[in-house]
């Protein structure tokens, strides 16, 4: 069922009276009525054209649309025929365009006059209406100028003959709101002004043979004469020109819905549509101060839905000031809006404003931090870290939301946070990435010491081992050592487990560690396992065969065997050839034992008498020791010394017995040499 329109039926039958009427109208609208459908003034049927008047009916609820034709066929001159529709304001501001009510006029008779005294439906959809032609733009566009730049004024305009006066009449009752729609008073031809006492009209047009329209209590009205070249203007006349765009009409619905006055809010609102229209930068700015401080709108909650809806969907080329005019008034953005836009609104919030980001993805309004959240998960952790600086309270709260950022260089490199920074977002220090981030991006020294720290010495030297073989410059790396190798279990650990090592970073924590600084409790020494990896590789200098060797000299190590016959042959040669003479090896040198000041020079025999000491009093195991050197001379020099040293004869005898008892002691090296030391220089005691 169609909208329900009511009608009535005005003519002449000895003075002007009702005919028909399907509507109930208090006595004061019967009254009104009456006096509207009668001629609009003198001389007005002399015109032959019908016309058309709209007004309300405010005790009835009713609004009044009539149609008046003249009637030559009645005896007495200057009679018509007046026929009015009358629809509730409820079903008026549902129509789309409230000219379709036009559709329903019927050219009266006498004979079809009992007829209007029932209702009809409005059940046909609005006609499609056609584009203004150059002359109805013009008239259009005078009568909207006087109608809403002199919106406390009566109107007035001289008109045509031609019909189409009606259509651009009727076309800006359509591009009306329902409140305004409704109070709307206008008549299309008239030669005196209709408005009664407390209802002026708001717009008439006389025939073109009178100078002016005359006005009740002195008033002139304003007429329509001028076009405004303000912008409102011309988004209202582009929209009247395409009816069928209906987003213009409901948005005209929705702001006059909501803001308060009638005629004078016509301009504001098509200024903030005609400002929404614009796609560059300035507009938004605009439309903000249009809702701001722009009297009509600044009370529209409408408005200002409408302004952070638009301002939302450009986010990405935003002010800072129009990013927090939007934050302020989130509340207002529907949650399927929020979810469409968050995106841009997120990345133009990271790039100007950071901490204000970070406040709404633990924003009270769950949608609020819902898709706040899910947009800050998408975007690139690198284009994330970018936005961080230091010492920020809200880099916490960010890392609660995003974790993954401890895993780029850049959020270390920007940050250069503690510890206790990662740890109170709840994020726990562990994983490869992330300490390969932290490596690559700290230089803090108290930051290096802090993560190293909460990491672990066996996790950051794995790390530094990895990165050190792929990288040819780790700028941190000396500091990461440093910090690590105050945990000389950790120091230990990686030594006796680590996988073909990097040289330098072996050479970086023997020069932070001294030799008897690393414990070997238990099993192989991590020392010897780590310097083993490197001489298999042919990749161990000299400067750790010599750190290898003084570990050997040392108390801590359960391996002094294998020390010494990994580092001896090359030290003792390195000697001969001169290598430790330089000022550089003053402190290796004095660390050897001590000589007559006449063989101080000798670096290759005091080695000799260290290894010799070192094999009597650890002592070292006789495969071992056999084996510290490969060359014969050397080991008849090794023999001599170790004969020498205190204990060293029952060393070398028990050396002798271990190897006699052993199946094949024939070849083991340097074995008959041994034997034949010990029996010559024993039988020579005797």
């Amino acid at each position: 069922m169609g909208t329900i329109v009511h009608q009535a039926l005005h003519g002449y039958s000895e003075g002007h009276r009702q005919f028909a009427c399907s509507a109930k109208l208090s006595p004061n609208d019967v009254r009104q009525v009456l006096v509207m459908s009668d001629s609009s003034g003198a001389g007005v049927t002399a015109e032959g054209i019908s016309y058309l008047t709209g007004y309300p009916l405010q005790e009835s609820g009713l609004y009044a649309l009539a149609r008046t034709w003249p009637a030559p066929e009645m005896p007495r001159p200057g009679c018509v025929w007046t026929h009015t529709l009358f629809i509730e304001f409820a079903d008026l501001a549902l129509l789309d365009s409230p000219s379709q009510l036009e559709q329903l006029f019927r050219i009266p008779s006498v004979e079809t006059s009992r007829t209007y005294g029932v209702s009809v439906d409005l059940t046909a959809a609005a006609p499609a209406s056609c584009a203004l032609t150059p002359t109805e733009v013009s008239l259009f566009q005078r009568l909207a100028t006087a109608l809403y730049e002199h919106p406390h004024e009566q109107v007035w305009a001289k008109r045509a003959g031609d019909r189409f006066v009606d259509d651009v009449v009727l076309r800006l009752w359509d591009l009306q709101w329902p409140r305004l729609r409704r109070s709307f008073r206008f008549c299309t031809l008239t030669t005196r002004d209709r408005s009664q006492e407390g209802s002026p009209f708001d717009l008439q047009l006389c025939a073109e043979s009178l100078s002016r329209l005359r006005f009740a209590q002195q008033a002139d009205g304003i007429e329509a004469n001028t076009i405004s070249i303000e912008p409102w203007l011309v988004q209202l006349v582009e929209y009247a020109d395409r009816p069928s765009a209906t987003g213009f009409r409901e948005a005209l619905r929705l702001l006059g819905t909501d803001v308060l006055g009638g005629r004078d809010a016509m301009r504001s609102i098509c200024s903030l549509q005609a400002v929404l229209a614009r796609h560059e930068p300035s507009a938004v700015e605009e439309a903000i101060a249009s809702v701001q401080s722009n009297a009509p709108l600044s009370s529209s909650k409408v408005a200002r839905v409408m302004v952070v809806n638009a301002v939302l969907s450009r986010s990405n080329e935003l002010s800072p000031d129009a990013l927090a005019y939007v934050v302020a008034n989130l509340d207002l953005v529907s949650d399927q809006e929020l979810a469409q836009h968050a995106n841009r609104l997120t990345r133009s919030l990271w790039a100007s404003s950071p901490p204000r980001l970070v406040e709404l993805l633990f924003d009270q309004r769950p949608a609020v931090q819902a898709a706040i959240r899910e947009a800050v998960k998408d975007i690139d952790v690198d284009e994330l870290a970018q936005g961080l600086v230091p010492g920020e309270g809200w880099m916490r709260r960010l890392l609660q939301v995003r974790p993954d950022l401890t895993e780029t260089p850049e959020f270390w490199r920007r940050t250069q946070p503690r510890a206790s920074d990662i740890e109170n977002a709840g994020i726990k220090l562990q994983g490869d990435i992330a300490l390969e981030s932290a490596v690559l991006g700290l230089h803090d020294e108290f930051a290096i010491e802090s993560i190293a720290r909460g990491f672990g010495a066996l996790a950051v030297l794995e790390t530094l081992q990895r990165l050190m073989t792929t990288l040819q410059e780790l700028p941190q790396a000396l500091a990461w050592v440093m910090h690590a190798c105050r945990d000389v279990s950790g120091a230990a650990s990686f030594l006796a487990h680590v996988r073909a090592p990097s040289v330098q970073l072996v050479d970086a924590i023997a020069n932070e560690l001294a030799p008897d600084a690393v414990p070997n409790d238990y099993g192989v020494d991590p020392w010897f396992t780590a310097l083993s990896d490197l001489q298999s590789r042919g990749a161990l200098p000299l400067e750790l065969v010599a750190y290898g060797f003084r570990r050997a000299l040392g108390y801590r190590t359960r391996s002094a065997g294998p020390l010494l016959r990994l580092t001896f042959d090359t030290m003792h040669c390195s000697a001969i050839a001169g290598s430790f003479n330089d000022a550089r090896w003053q402190q290796f040198r004095d660390s050897l034992p001590w000589v007559k000041q006449a063989d101080a020079w000798d670096v290759a025999l005091r080695l000799r008498l260290a290894a010799a000491k070192r094999s009597v009093e650890a002592p070292v195991p006789a495969e071992d020791y056999v084996g510290i050197t490969a060359d014969d001379q050397v080991f008849l020099s090794l023999m001599a010394a170790t004969w020498d040293h205190w204990g060293g004869q029952r060393y070398l005898k028990k050396v002798a017995e271990e190897l006699q008892e052993t199946s094949g002691a024939q070849l083991i090296p340097h074995f008959r040499l041994l034997v034949s030391y010990i029996d010559r220089h024993s039988h020579w005691w005797k």
